[in-house]
């Protein structure tokens, strides 16, 4: 046998790399591995909040992970889960202490369902299903409760000033955003992808418009419909006037929704400040009052005590159908809770 021969068969014999390498072959690192499998599971076009806020939260679980001792997603399984859940638990009632002396703050009912939620999202992202999903109701012992106790700051006087100054600094189809957020009650990201010329063709017919574009979780539902107003039409014209010839939304042809948001979405929110209104969010909020006390025919819970409590579960089931989110008890996050009843 000649010397190539043997060569060659010494190269075919070399040992191949395997295919299935820690973390899941998302990287060495754990926290690395996390950002790249979110990424992964959610495509790096879209998302970019709900990805940015899971490997944000992903701090809380590496720092366990490490603490654990715990290098390899592939290692995770549901004790190991449950551990990390009754750590997150413990938490709930005061300052975590570690065998090494340092300690975890305190956190709060909110916060620990948002951490294991993550971890929920991190698994499925890493493994392609929820064999390891575990109910952060059941492990905490406790529901989040989000009622909003602090009167709204987002009139449409303030909205329109806002407007008006990002207007003055050049930013038109952010002022058109901050508009339609607060005539319609549409997420940041479905005033970016709503298609204009739908919705006027849709009020033309029969004065009212769905919101179908760009909904949150892709929860797409033709009866999230809005009545059209004079306030409303006004929002709608400007974005139709001041977006990019042949589009029919808010985007340019070289637009994404990331680069809409750094270069119009972001540099508004000074003026949302100046105007009084804290945050994006206050815009939706102000709508969803606007609806309630509609409905209602008198002050939200956040103004006065609740007089008529079978109106005002009516009021919260339209609130929660024009916001998108189905679930009455998400309105309270908006208008205000139940202890005000009279």
């Amino acid at each position: 046998m000649s010397n190539k021969s043997v060569k060659r068969g010494r190269r075919s014999a070399k040992r191949k790399k395997p295919s299935y390498r820690r973390n899941y072959n998302c990287g060495k690192k754990l926290s690395e591995a996390i950002h790249k499998a979110l990424d992964q599971d959610y495509g790096t076009d879209s998302h970019f909040n709900t990805r940015a806020t899971h490997k944000r939260r992903s701090a809380v679980f590496v720092r366990y992970c490490n603490r654990r001792g715990m290098n390899d997603a592939r290692k995770i399984d549901r004790e190991f889960i449950l551990q990390f859940g009754a750590y997150i638990k413990a938490r709930l009632n005061g300052d975590y202490d570690w065998p090494d002396g340092n300690v975890d703050e305190q956190i709060s009912v909110a916060y620990a369902h948002n951490a294991i939620s993550t971890v929920n999202t991190i698994m499925r992202a890493f493994r392609g299903d929820n064999a390891l999903k575990v109910s952060a109701r059941e492990i905490l012992g406790v529901c989040r409760q989000s009622v909003r106790t602090k009167e709204i700051q987002a009139d449409v006087v303030d909205a329109k000033y806002a407007a008006n100054l990002a207007i003055a600094a050049g930013f038109g189809r952010g002022a058109a955003l901050i508009l339609l957020a607060r005539a319609w009650g549409m997420r940041v990201r479905e005033c970016i992808l709503q298609d204009l010329d739908r919705i006027k063709r849709e009020i033309e017919v029969t004065g009212e418009a769905a919101i179908l574009e760009g909904c949150k979780g892709g929860r797409k539902a033709k009866d999230r419909t809005i009545k059209a107003n004079e306030f409303r039409m006004e929002a709608l014209k400007y974005a139709i006037e001041v977006r990019p010839e042949g589009s029919r939304n808010l985007l340019s042809e070289t637009d994404t929704v990331k680069s809409f948001l750094m270069k119009e979405v972001n540099p508004c929110r000074q003026f949302l400040l100046s105007s009084g209104i804290p945050h994006f969010v206050e815009l939706r909020a102000g709508f969803a009052q606007d609806i309630y006390e509609e409905v209602m025919g008198g002050p939200s819970p956040l103004k006065a005590p609740i007089r008529d409590k079978i109106m005002d579960r009516i009021a919260r089931e339209e609130v929660s159908r024009q916001l998108g989110h189905y679930r009455v008890s998400v309105a309270s996050s908006y208008v205000g809770g139940m202890r005000n009843a009279a």
